[in-house]
């Protein structure tokens, strides 16, 4: 079942996402009240749902988050930091990505803190040249770093994902804002997972993607609900 919150609920309304928040201090009292706080919020039953007048009212780009099978909930947007863009889902929590990958966050425990070799990623070449896609590397490979909070303590790790990529053609999809758009499904393969995402064809954008956050986390999926203003702009313009 869903409900529908009016917009000027949703910051405050909006569910926590991950397991449970981290921050600098690893006191232990401190990661305990995160931990129970984290645990509460994903006892929310009901996923956030905005009409369509609530999208054309909201003030901000915001999109749509679920991790693994929990209540979808929605993140704003923050700011935009040279292409990276910075969302918040309510509290202190910011997820950040890039052309539509999550590749960090901040105050989340066991997803992606950090991403290195972005400019490395397909999807920033492939965002250009739908078209074309064959001007575009099929592989990439990258470490995140991730950190995981316990009662006790805080952990960092570090993997290293191996990838493929595969452009599988159009399909329409039905914007939350009842827009027809076609889009190109995106398929991002490794021995670990398999991400999809589906990229608008005129501006590029990422407007819906499912992918692998982390072995604690499992899958986000996110829609867009409200697109930033500079990704609206034609890729060939």
């Amino acid at each position: 079942m869903t409900t529908q919150r009016k917009p000027s609920q949703m910051l405050k309304q909006a569910a926590i996402i991950a397991l449970l928040v981290t921050t600098a201090s690893g006191c232990s009292v401190r990661v305990k009240n995160y931990v129970e706080i984290a645990q509460r919020a994903f006892e929310t039953p009901d996923d956030v749902s905005l009409s369509v007048q609530e999208i054309k009212d909201y003030p901000y780009a915001a999109q749509y988050i679920r991790v693994d099978d929990r209540p979808r909930a929605l993140m704003a947007l923050a700011f935009d930091d040279d292409n990276v863009l910075k969302w918040r889902t309510g509290g202190d929590e910011i997820i950040h990505t890039r052309h539509g990958r999550f590749i960090g966050s901040v105050n989340i425990s066991g997803a992606i803190a950090h991403t290195d070799n972005l400019n490395a990623d397909p999807l920033a070449c492939l965002k250009r040249n739908l078209q074309e896609p064959s001007q575009c590397p099929t592989t990439w490979q990258r470490k995140v770093w991730i950190t995981s909070a316990t009662e006790k303590n805080l952990k960092d790790s570090v993997l290293t994902y191996s990838s493929e990529f595969a452009v599988l053609g159009t399909e329409q999809w039905t914007h939350p804002d009842t827009t027809e758009l076609t889009v190109y499904k995106i398929e991002e393969t490794s021995e670990l997972f398999t991400n999809t995402f589906y990229l608008e064809q005129n501006t590029g954008r990422t407007v819906k993607s499912r992918q692998f956050v982390a072995p604690s986390t499992g899958y986000v999926e996110i829609e867009e609900v409200k697109p930033y203003a500079n990704d609206l702009k034609a890729v060939n313009e």
